[in-house]
């Protein structure tokens, strides 16, 4: 299989940072717990990963391509290692918020330098765009695997030997990746015109304003949904805490298996086509649990252990909206001149973290004045500004390629 190594190299490198960013809440609950800290300096840890992953990308982003994307992965990857070490060693807080800004920074050149890499690995969109999903499907199985991680590690001994476990795959995705060869000479040969005024500049292209617009609208359903869903089931399906959250695996797990599915038929079915339909099932899915649950009431033989089917029904949401996110950001990659696209993403790792960071806020927000269940009508709000902005985002994709390819 071509570039099996360095493919196998990426994936493995999501699959680790999926690990991290996505534990935060159980970190946060562990240092409250074990470290004495109140309940605002602990929720400050999300903070800390968020912000520095939107000022690396800002900052760094342009110039990744003069450094090479194979160096900036190996850097990133050994700030990783050591601060995981750093965590299972010293037990204090102050190494969790030095963790999540080496995280976020660490995370912000490695989305770049992957991204990146999968335009210089691909030949053609309808190839980016699979390689994109599949890339992504091993995300979410590190999101999914994560908290099993930390569960174990909890049981048989502390929260923090679980960085020794995580230290361990890094370790092992950095000698993959320091053995691989990847060929940049693409890149590199037009790499010194490349500077931070490069994002800015993309933004002159109408193209990427409906595409960060797009981007944006995607993490703002999609966290929003992750983070409320415990609550969703809590409140309205009256589960208890723990199984309320047990059942959110179900969520990432089915984002990974619609993302590994669109990496097979996303070279068979056009992209637009798709789209539509997926995010016109997630509109009705999320529009029929709401209906159907509207002042519901558990029945006389059911006990809130006794997972209500519509419980399920929600949660499969990520299955419809899952393809969406790496399929639009494929398009607009696989369009714009390769020593561009780590400048292209870096505007997508900022919109995204603003998304993300909108939706969970909005709907916490709307839960508070009403509550979750008439809260859960909003993401059907960003999911049809998401399809009717499609047409124009294919119009003017198409119109942005031919432009970088002349």
């Amino acid at each position: 299989m071509k570039n099996l190594g360095i493919k196998v190299s990426l994936y493995l490198n999501y699959f680790v940072f999926a690990i991290l960013m996505n534990t935060v809440g159980i970190v946060i609950l562990q240092v409250i717990s074990n470290y004495d800290v109140s309940r605002v300096t602990a929720g400050s840890l999300e903070a800390y990963k968020d912000l520095s992953v939107m000022f690396l990308s800002f900052a760094v982003a342009s110039y990744i391509p003069k450094f090479g994307y194979k160096k900036t992965m190996i850097i990133g990857l050994l700030a990783i290692d050591a601060v995981c070490i750093l965590v299972a060693l010293v037990h204090q807080y102050w190494v969790t918020p030095v963790l999540y800004m080496v995280t976020g920074a660490s995370f912000g050149l490695m989305k770049v330098s992957v991204y990146s890499t999968i335009g210089l690995l691909s030949e053609g969109q309808k190839e980016h765009t699979a390689q994109m999903n599949t890339l992504e499907g091993f995300f979410q199985v590190g999101s999914l695997v994560g908290p099993l991680f930390f569960g174990l590690m909890i049981s048989i001994s502390t929260w923090t030997d679980t960085y020794y476990l995580i230290a361990l795959m890094t370790s092992l995705a950095l000698i993959i990746m320091f053995f691989t060869k990847l060929d940049e000479s693409d890149v590199k040969s037009r790499a010194e015109k490349t500077n931070i005024f490069s994002m800015l500049k993309l933004l002159k292209a109408p193209a990427v304003w409906i595409f960060v617009v797009c981007a944006f609208l995607y993490v703002m359903v999609e966290q929003s949904l992750n983070t409320w869903l415990p609550t969703f089931n809590r409140e309205v399906f009256k589960l208890s805490e723990a199984h309320a959250s047990a059942l959110l695996a179900i969520y990432p797990a089915s984002i990974a298996a619609s993302r590994f599915l669109a990496g097979y038929y996303s070279k068979k079915i056009f992209w637009l086509k798709s789209q539509l339909i997926l995010l016109i099932g997630a509109l009705l899915v999320i529009l029929t649990v709401l209906i159907s649950t509207t002042n519901y009431e558990l029945l006389p033989n059911e006990v809130p252990e006794n997972f209500p089917i519509f419980s399920i029904i929600l949660l499969s949401t990520g299955f419809f909206i899952g393809p969406v996110y790496p399929t639009i950001i494929s398009i607009i990659l696989s369009k714009t001149e390769k020593v561009k696209q780590s400048a292209m993403t870096g505007l997508i790792v900022i919109f995204s973290a603003l998304g993300g960071t909108s939706g969970s806020m909005i709907i916490g927000l709307l839960s508070q004045h009403y509550d979750v269940h008439s809260a859960f009508y909003f993401p059907l709000i960003p999911i049809t500004i998401l399809g009717l902005l499609l047409f124009p985002y294919k119009k003017f994709t198409d119109k942005f390629g031919a432009e970088s390819q002349s």
